[in-house]
């Protein structure tokens, strides 16, 4: 549901209020999302943004369920499959360190994505209503929300943004989700973007409560046309792929790299998504995918829009921004927008440490 600028604010003026935070701001702009930050350390190790200890389920305890709203998802998008997912149990600071349970795909519409709905709803009626949320409050004090997932299923969320060298130009990918997608449907977003969630049957193998595996695997999926597997046999089923062989190379080589941006806390749902970065220095990657007769050539997958992907140059915000329609926050998920600009700011400073060091190496003083 698209709402205008006024509506916006009020949305954002209103959880930050309820939730006695600092919404994330960019060109003047306040975002209904809070921004917690990894120590320096932590930039180069996203699973560092990860507790050791293992998720295991969470209760079905829950303070409200939006029956008709989940109902009405079943039946307008019959496709839509109830996996199981990481779920947010605690999140403690310094370090930033996230804690998780398992939990379950239409849980987390009932309980969180509701939430959102009934809010866009409401202000774009002109009033500010938020029965649902006022009935989980109830239960769940608002200071206690943003660091527990108390009696809801605030299902976890990657979102990471891609910027590559295109022959000397650093370019971020971005694109429309389908109507193939719950929700946010046509809306711009980050690719790649996900659940974080086990796939194998029952969460058999630990070794995928990792942020750098979903990521792959994700990158795989949605800019390759890798086929999305239910219950795999073996939990790294994908790591053979060419494309993803390839990518690590280039970040065995110091030419890519994976890195943590912040973990965001989107208000309007209530759930939190590790923000991360792909930087891919290395211009034969792009000349690769996009080659006529490529061996991994760029394919999305069936929740991206066809012919939606925009390559937008990251030199400056403007270049950036007239690649968009005006207002892009407005047609993007609050937490994506957050994910998109986070990267767009590290991947300049990355993008400038590698310039002077290169630069330092062939004029030594």
């Amino acid at each position: 549901m698209t709402i205008d600028n006024r509506d916006y604010k009020n949305l954002t003026d209103y959880l930050q209020h309820l939730y006695q935070c600092q919404p994330f701001k960019r060109g003047g702009t306040e975002h209904p999302v809070t921004v917690l930050y990894p120590e320096t350390w932590q930039i180069d190790d996203v699973d560092s943004l990860l507790a050791p200890t293992l998720p295991k389920p969470e209760a079905r305890d829950f303070a409200m369920y939006d029956y008709a709203y989940l109902h009405d998802l079943q039946n307008s998008k019959p496709h839509l499959f109830n996996g199981t997912t990481f779920t947010l149990k605690q999140i403690r600071q310094q370090p930033l360190r996230l804690r998780g349970a398992l939990g379950g795909y239409f849980d987390m519409l009932a309980t969180c994505a509701a939430l959102e709905r009934e809010l866009r709803h409401a202000v774009a009626q002109g009033w500010m209503r938020a029965p649902s949320r006022n009935v989980y409050h109830r239960q769940v004090p608002p200071e206690d929300t943003l660091l527990r997932g108390t009696k809801r299923s605030a299902a976890l969320g990657i979102g990471t943004l891609t910027v590559f060298n295109d022959a000397g130009v650093y370019k971020a990918i971005m694109a429309r989700r389908s109507q193939h997608t719950a929700f946010d449907s046509g809306m711009f977003h980050v690719l790649p973007a996900m659940m974080f969630c086990p796939t194998t049957s029952d969460f058999q193998d630990s070794r995928e409560w990792s942020v750098r595996h979903q990521v792959f695997r994700e990158f795989l999926e949605e800019l390759f046309g890798l086929p999305e597997e239910r219950q795999p046999a073996r939990w790294d089923f994908f790591y053979a792929e060419p494309a993803l062989r390839y990518l690590n190379e280039l970040i065995a080589a110091g030419k890519a790299g994976l890195y943590a941006t912040g973990l965001i806390i989107n208000l309007l749902t209530l759930r939190p998504e590790v923000s991360t970065l792909l930087l891919i220095h290395d211009p034969a990657w792009h000349a690769r995918i996009t080659a006529p007769e490529s061996d991994m050539p760029l394919r999305t997958a069936a929740e991206t829009q066809a012919g939606s992907i925009v390559r937008a140059p990251i030199a400056n915000d403007e270049a950036f921004l007239a690649h968009f329609p005006p207002e892009l926050h407005l047609r993007m998920p609050a937490q994506a927008t957050a994910t998109m600009w986070l990267g767009i700011d590290m991947a300049r400073q990355l993008i400038n440490q590698r310039h002077r060091a290169i630069a330092s190496k062939r004029n030594p003083k």
